[in-house]
């Protein structure tokens, strides 16, 4: 399989390898947006499984299946045939009346969504008890994360009188007015936009939860799922090292994918942390940073959609047996999230293109193999759809 996967798609060296570039036609394998690749919509029902939901131009939702087990190629429907097509579980009819009213369809409103439905209990204790989990450590980052930007705010703007002063001290009564007064003063004094600063504190850690902090403790859900990344290429790294060429050819694509999503969400967060470094630029210049911070978020947001259920897999993998993990790998290499032309610099494509035309050779492996997770009526019922939406 090696052989026929080099002759039709590249190298699959790293982004900006200096190769030929991507002719029309080639291109035409990546999506051009993030809203065109669409969102990862996390459903139980194993048939659904990398599902994902996409916008079109008239403001409709449709679903794309790829990858389906006995199916014939990736399918697209209008997202509210999916009720009569499959049989949902509860969690999922549940999911599915929320994401129906949602307009603001994007990876965060996504994953708020499927929080709510998850934390009631009806997908299960496992992923209820998981999901309260994730909910009250960010609680606790958040909390955690306010009161460090106000204490390294006096810090830095408070002057001489507050250096004494404990982030213990912001528990109390009397730390508190103490903060707010120094701050306002900091704030007339630099003309801020912002009567209170404490306020502008306040917003901006709401602001900057999903990634939190760069001190320990702080980091929100998107910091932790960039280090993932990381970890997730080390880890494949070092567990291919034994395997036969042909696994170790689809992990290859597996690390580099990581690891160039990595260094994408790395310069965005670069971004999003600059102004930590001076809070005072900050409080003076609040509307400039709320937009540069909601930017570059909006932008990791779709950057990573899809990887946190990829490195659950391989978390999940690491306590069965090899043969399993191998299958596991190429379940992960199939469906790894391409990164769309509007992120990509030129030097770019031709990684990319190497990556999802591979995938597409891949997938249709998984599809022969057959997994028992599609039965004939269900195959039948697509296949009709697949010609009336032709």
């Amino acid at each position: 399989m090696t052989k026929q996967l080099a002759k039709k798609a590249g190298t699959g060296s790293r982004p900006g390898g200096g190769g030929k570039a991507p002719t029309t036609d080639q291109l035409a394998y990546l999506p051009a947006r993030y809203d065109l690749r669409g969102v990862r919509t996390p459903f139980t029902t194993k048939a659904l499984r990398f599902a994902r939901v996409i916008r079109d131009p008239k403001v409709r939702l449709k679903v794309s299946l790829p990858g389906l087990s006995g199916g014939l190629g990736t399918y697209e429907m209008p997202f509210e045939t999916m009720r009569e097509v499959f049989d949902l579980s509860v969690h999922d009819r549940m999911l599915f009346d929320k994401l129906m009213v949602l307009y603001d369809f994007t990876p965060e409103t996504v994953r708020n969504c499927a929080r709510e439905v998850t934390l009631t209990g009806v997908g299960g204790v496992v992923l209820a008890r998981e999901a309260a989990q994730a909910e009250a450590h960010e609680n606790k980052v958040r909390e955690i994360g306010q009161l460090t930007l106000v204490y390294e705010a006096l810090k830095q703007v408070g002057g001489p009188d507050v250096q004494d002063m404990k982030m213990a001290d912001l528990a109390t009564p009397g730390g508190q007015k103490t903060a707010r007064q120094t701050l306002n003063r900091f704030a007339a004094t630099a003309g801020a936009a912002n009567d209170s600063v404490i306020d502008s504190l306040e917003e901006w850690s709401r602001l900057k939860a999903p990634v939190g902090l760069t001190i320990a403790g702080c980091a929100g859900p998107l910091r932790d799922l960039i280090s993932a990344l990381a970890r997730l290429a080390a880890e494949i790294e070092e567990w291919s090292v034994t395997e036969l060429a042909d696994t170790r050819f689809m992990a290859t694509r597996v690390i580099n994918s990581a690891n160039a999503t990595h260094e994408h969400a790395t310069r965005w967060l670069r971004k999003i942390d600059r102004w930590d470094k001076d809070l005072g630029q900050v409080l003076t210049r609040w509307t400039e940073a709320q937009k540069e911070i909601g930017d570059g978020l909006t932008r990791l947001w779709w950057l990573l959609d899809g990887w946190d259920e990829l490195i659950g897999r391989w978390r999940y993998a690491m306590s069965i047996d090899r043969v399993k993990q191998r299958e596991i790998l190429e379940e992960i290499a199939s469906f790894v999230p391409i990164l769309p032309i509007e992120e990509l610099d030129p030097a770019e494509y031709e990684f990319w293109v190497d990556i999802r035309v591979n995938q597409l050779l891949w997938a249709n492996e998984l599809r022969k193999l057959g997994s028992g997770e599609i039965d004939a009526d269900m195959v039948d019922r697509l296949e009709r759809f697949r010609r009336q939406s032709a």
